[in-house]
């Protein structure tokens, strides 16, 4: 089992060229990723485009990457980049946000069907600059949940 997730870990810098944050039984928060409204509209089947950026978790953002390019803001939509290998399982993600402004406000949870393979899953709508905490937890078919957080700094300079 030891065996396993270092495998899994390995793998998982290898393939994806960043760190990630797994378990031995297969579930990881890649990171993170800013896609347009064609992405999110496609729910549970979503696919990052190629090429896609994907800052990995503890990641601070700043400049103008991620932001909004047009006034509906159908595009710098931020995804959770979720990597889970095993039978399907529910999971949820629950974010804490920090805003720069002050504050601590956590958002009721996302509930994911998580299926063997790679999930995207849409953070709502976020504008303003703060820490950003994840709360990823799944499998509770097989007992106590599984749970893993991560965490995203947004420090953009968007108009």
């Amino acid at each position: 089992m030891h065996k396993l997730a270092i495998v899994f870990v390995a793998a998982c810098y290898v393939a994806a060229l960043i760190p990630c944050v797994a378990f031995a039984d297969g579930g990881a928060v890649t990171g993170f990723a800013f896609v347009d409204s064609s992405v999110t509209g496609m729910g549970s089947q979503a696919k990052l485009p190629a090429g896609t950026k994907i800052y990995p978790p503890g990641s601070k953002v700043t400049g103008t990457e991620g932001c909004p390019t047009n006034r509906y803001h159908t595009d710098g939509m931020i995804v959770a980049v979720i990597d889970y290998q095993g039978r399907p399982t529910a999971a949820s993600m629950t974010i804490t946000e920090h805003p720069a402004t002050g504050g601590n406000f956590q958002r009721p949870p996302y509930y994911i069907d998580l299926d063997s393979g790679r999930t995207l899953q849409y953070l709502g709508p976020i504008f303003e600059n703060g820490t950003y905490d994840i709360l990823f937890s799944y499998s509770y078919n097989l007992g106590a949940a599984k749970t893993a957080t991560a965490e995203l700094v947004l420090a953009r300079s968007c108009r």
